[in-house]
């Protein structure tokens, strides 16, 4: 299967940025697309926009996600839900938001697995796009929890296309680096001096460039699967190496 050849897809995190840019170009596809997110102010605006159908779910429910698509014959789940934690050390976050991580971050792409994969495996057919982070493959400082939630993604993303051998699923990772999303806002108080912190004089990657990507994967003839897709900023690189001097 290909793009034109899929019909229904689910994509999470979808009230804003990576998220709706993906159900605006899946749309435009003519592909009937629900859009789950925790906002329904920004999720009704979506659908009045692009005729998406809303689901003001948290993917973190699994009851919900298993009542809302488990008998649906998804062809495309984008495991995009995520949320950041305030800045700082491993030992500084706090067990509120270390839950909060993984529930929204490791638990919420489980249940839409739950919700979806089974019915693709029987339909030998469908196409799974986990959006994770550079994070979760390079040492970031700040976002070690949030990394390591992402981490886990990548890894049993793996595993899931082996689990998925044989079906004609196709399974997909694409992680982004720094994406003028918004969410990095998440990460101090001060919401102003966030955007200038994470984004003031930064040529950032936009939403829309990971939207494409999407596409370009799901259009991927039915020989070809995209198993891993890394998208930085020309501007951004990994690596530097870190010493302390001592006197």
């Amino acid at each position: 299967m290909s793009l034109t050849d899929y019909k229904i897809a689910v994509v999470t995190g979808a009230s804003r940025g990576i998220g709706a840019a993906t159900v605006r170009k899946l749309r435009a596809k003519g592909l009937e697309v629900h859009a789950v997110a925790r906002s329904a102010g920004d999720l009704a605006a979506l659908a009045r926009e692009t005729g998406c159908v809303a689901h003001s779910i948290d993917v973190a429910d699994r009851a919900a996600i298993l009542k809302a698509f488990g008998s649906m014959p998804v062809d495309v789940l984008i495991n995009n839900a995520g949320v950041l934690a305030p800045a700082g050390a491993v030992y500084e976050t706090s067990a509120e938001h270390v839950a909060r991580l993984l529930a929204i971050n490791v638990e919420g792409v489980v249940n839409c697995l739950a919700a979806t994969a089974p019915g693709m495996k029987a339909r030998k057919r469908g196409h799974i796009v986990n959006i994770t982070s550079m994070a979760a493959l390079e040492i970031s400082p700040g976002i070690p929890v949030y990394g390591s939630t992402k981490a886990a993604v990548h890894s049993f993303t793996k595993v899931l296309r082996y689990d998925l051998h044989g079906s004609n699923v196709r399974v997909t990772e694409i992680a982004p680096g720094r994406v003028k999303s918004g969410m990095h806002l998440q990460m101090m108080d001060d919401r102003t001096a966030a955007e200038e912190r994470y984004y003031g004089g930064l040529r950032c990657l936009e939403p829309e460039d990971i939207a494409d990507a999407v596409v370009f994967v799901l259009s991927a003839p039915d020989r070809m699967d995209v198993t891993m897709m890394e998208i930085n900023p020309t501007d951004q690189s990994y690596g530097a190496m870190h010493y302390h001097k001592r006197s």
